[in-house]
């Protein structure tokens, strides 16, 4: 089937595979883009205990291979895929934590000619092989990570978790997830601990990487030219795993229920070296990506802060000049729109009298026809881009498999056009704030 021109995605146009026990791929032959790109995601409830250990793994297994037992093999490799791109990260979709492996190349289309000397498949054959021994055939000595790699990367991961500490706005968001989960596992953030992480082994890490490589479900995407023959690939030769594969696969579903907000607003206050006093409020709406509502939820977040003629951003930072910056961000696992804004300290008082003020603006239906038009042109404009790009058409996807709700942004587009004043009027009057956090900016000290 050909898919030339079209403005858009079904979700039954990725075709599904079960490959092994709680292992799907699906896969879409686009001929929109000019690369292939394959992605491994595995979902994996948290645990506390291996939540760091497992966030330092994308960096492990791309130092080298069983058969590329280093980083310049892997870059002649790459180079010999016509410029091919390894990525991956850990991170958090909602309640589970996400590891991600992901391998783009020009679309084989391009490159399965004499010309270049390559037989029809065997680029995707090499790539998809290259892919799952960078998953599950790391480059080991001894049944460990090679020390030297484990303590270069440690150190490397522990830079970037104080560099995301040193990023005000992102900390106190991470800070406020924290404080309204109230100790709750799934509260932590995506990059672990600094002080697990001091202690955190080379052959441990390995063995809890084997097993949850046996236990965890698995979602493999390939999206591109080519895809379809990555399919066959994956579908004839199955795939293998370093300690087997278990038949009960974790189910993540039993994670996703939220933790209760607590029916007092927690108010958290902490000290920061800086200039820039950082403030952030979560007012919990109750409302899913699987409730009907969640359109609803975008629009009452784009009519507060998520555009520039939003409430937040034209009151707070145009018209009274007392922010820095001033947005908002929608958690959807949590039903939350978080309100940040960074601004003088002396103002904290009063942006958050002002903030909250915005809210109730929205609860008495203070919002105009331009408004309301605005805000679904922004939002219609921002969920129709993902058409456009691979990775955010898969991210949707996967969200979806998480979460639930809408798989594809055009979806989501319906609901959106269909929006009323009045829904989110009875939405905002739903909504209640639940907690504040403040990230003092205390000098350069």
């Amino acid at each position: 089937m050909s898919l030339v021109g079209r403005p858009g995605f079904q979700p039954d146009e990725f075709g599904p595979m079960v490959v092994a026990p709680g292992v799907i791929f699906r896969y879409l032959p686009e001929s929109k883009w000019k690369t292939l790109s394959i992605n491994v995601f595995l979902k994996i409830p948290i645990n506390e205990e291996r939540f760091t250990s497992l966030a330092l793994v994308p960096r492990l297994n791309s130092n080298g291979t069983r058969s590329l037992p280093s980083l310049q093999h892997i870059a002649r490799f790459l180079e010999s895929m016509y410029g091919g791109h390894l990525g991956s990260d850990a991170s958090k979709v909602g309640p589970v934590q996400v590891i991600r492996f992901t391998i783009e190349i020009p679309s084989p289309k391009y490159l399965n000619s004499a010309k270049f000397g390559e037989a029809l498949g065997s680029i995707e054959a090499k790539t998809w092989s290259f892919l799952w021994d960078i998953v599950g055939n790391p480059y080991l000595e001894n049944e460990a990570y090679p020390e030297r790699t484990f303590e270069v990367e440690r150190e490397d991961h522990r830079r970037d978790i104080i560099g995301l500490i040193n990023n005000p706005p992102s900390y106190a968001v991470v800070r406020l997830i924290e404080e309204i989960s109230r100790g709750d596992r799934r509260g932590l953030p995506p990059w672990g601990s600094l002080e697990r992480l001091a202690s955190a082994d080379p052959a441990v890490t390995w063995n809890v990487w084997k097993e949850t490589l046996s236990t965890c479900p698995i979602s493999i995407y390939a999206i591109g030219e080519g895809a379809d023959k990555v399919g066959e690939i994956v579908s004839r030769n199955g795939i293998t795993f370093p300690a087997g594969r278990l038949r009960e696969i974790v189910d993540i579903s039993e994670e996703l229920k939220p933790p209760v907000t607590p029916e007092e607003v927690v108010r958290v206050e902490e000290g920061f070296p800086g200039r820039q006093t950082v403030i952030s409020m979560a007012f919990d709406t109750g409302v899913s990506p699987k409730d009907p509502e969640f359109p609803v939820l975008l629009f009452l977040d784009g009519l507060l802060g998520g555009f520039p003629h939003s409430k937040i951003f034209s009151v707070v930072r145009e018209k009274e000049n007392l922010a820095y910056f001033a947005d908002t961000i929608v958690d959807a696992w949590r039903g939350l729109v978080i309100a940040i804004a960074g601004i003088s300290d002396r103002d904290k008082d009063r942006v958050e009298d002002l903030i909250a003020s915005q809210m109730d603006v929205l609860r008495h239906g203070d919002i105009s026809d331009e408004e309301m038009d605005n805000t679904r042109k922004g939002l219609i404009r921002r969920l129709r881009t993902e058409a456009d790009y691979q990775g955010t058409i898969i991210n949707r996807m996967l969200n979806h498999e998480i979460l639930g709700g809408a798989r594809t942004g055009e979806e989501i587009v319906g609901g959106v056009s269909k929006v009323t004043k009045d829904d989110v009027i009875s939405l905002a009057n739903k909504t209640e704030l639940k907690a504040v956090y403040v990230l003092r900016a205390e000098g350069d000290s």
